[in-house]
């Protein structure tokens, strides 16, 4: 029996990792040399100590201890925590017991094993941290793809725009001259005419005249590239202005138009070419919503505490939900189906607004409608 300890004891001495064996008292009644320098003490004084006394300087066994839980339940056990040593350090121990039962089966002692895991756990993190720094990065590689990707449609939507612009601008100076023509020969025919029922067709001739020149007039200084010059402006008129581009998208969409102007509204010092930009965007997003038809309302109001006008833009088309709420003014997000948006619109009209010293607020629920408030210091 001496010859079997001694050589056990030489045995486990060999091993690098912390081993005892525990009694159900929690007596260590083996210690190999690993051990009992992790205890800091000498072997013959851990002998008969509680174990965690001499290995945790504790006065009572450790809460979820696993040794007890094998005294318990008979089973092995497996923990792994960080646990600091005596100098001080953290180190992450790996804690495996196994029990060593009587030959009626119950357990009498537990053996204990302790392995320094720590190099290996920091290497696990750091390359878990690595792992997940890896993801983000190719996560943004692939938002910054999507979103070169995105620029690029919308440079190739823009030059395509510009050349429309100058399309538009050539055939509005070409369609002038024949218009100007049309109108002089109903002059002309109003005139030599005495019959009044005719008189009443030219007279209809000459006004849809005035109106298709009104439209041309008010397409080529849209389209006219803006110097950013700001004077003071009638906002009434351009929201007219504005309207009458788009007029025949609302008599297409059976869509009425409600406009409640205060006739006390200053002049506005703004750049009205800007202004009408995103008067448009906003009537046109509008119109986006109505696809069944609807309403939409415009209304100039004077708020007096920040001596600002406000323009408000109504719908009652299907709204915009509160999570699309929290990104609308963002580059890029559109909440319309794919090829139907840039999702730049409300982005630039929110800019231009910020740049006269302004803003635009939103307030929409999904199914009930959306409200654009702009606000223009007086």
């Amino acid at each position: 029996m001496e010859v079997s300890e001694k050589f056990l004891q030489t045995a486990l001495d060999g091993i690098h990792d912390c081993i005892n064996i525990i009694n159900k008292d929690f007596q260590i009644i083996f210690v190999n040399e690993a051990a009992s320098k992790m205890g800091g003490k000498k072997r013959q004084s851990m002998l008969g100590n509680k174990c965690y006394t001499q290995l945790w300087e504790k006065s009572a066994p450790c809460e979820s201890c696993a040794t007890g839980k094998v005294f318990e339940t008979g089973k092995s056990q497996q923990v792994i925590k960080w646990e600091t040593g005596f100098d001080g350090k953290k180190y992450c121990m790996e804690h495996f017991v196994f029990p060593i039962a009587d030959k009626e089966g119950n357990v009498e002692y537990a053996v204990e094993i302790f392995r320094d895991i720590t190099e290996r756990k920091l290497f696990e993190e750091e390359r878990e941290q690595q792992r997940l720094e890896l993801g983000k990065r190719i996560r943004e590689l692939r938002h910054a793809y999507e979103e070169l990707e995105s620029l690029q449609s919308q440079l190739l939507q823009t030059e395509k725009m510009a050349s429309i612009g100058l399309i538009a601008s050539s055939l509005a100076h070409e369609l002038d001259t024949p218009l100007a023509t049309i109108s002089g020969y109903c002059e002309l025919l109003a005139e030599d005419t005495p019959d009044e029922k005719l008189l009443g067709r030219i007279k209809t001739i000459s006004e849809q005249i005035v109106k298709c020149q009104k439209t041309i007039r008010n397409l080529l200084d849209f389209s006219r590239k803006s110097n950013y010059e700001r004077k003071l402006c009638n906002i009434h008129h351009l929201i007219n202005n504005t309207l009458s581009l788009i007029e025949h998208r609302l008599i297409i969409r059976k869509i009425k138009l409600h406009k409640i102007f205060n006739d006390k509204v200053p002049l506005l010092f703004v750049d009205g070419n800007q202004i009408q930009q995103v008067i448009l965007n906003l009537i046109n997003n509008a119109v986006d919503a109505l696809p069944k038809g609807g309403d939409i309302g415009i209304e100039t109001r004077i708020n007096t505490e920040p001596k600002s006008v406000d323009i408000v833009f109504e719908d009652n088309g299907f709204g915009i939900s509160d999570e699309d709420q929290k990104h609308i003014f963002t580059p890029f997000f559109t909440t319309k189906e794919p090829g139907k948006g840039t999702g730049l619109g409300l982005s630039i009209c929110n800019n231009i607004i910020l740049a006269h010293n302004g803003k635009i607020v939103l307030e929409s629920k999904a199914g009930t409608g959306t409200k654009f408030i702009i606000s223009l210091p007086i």
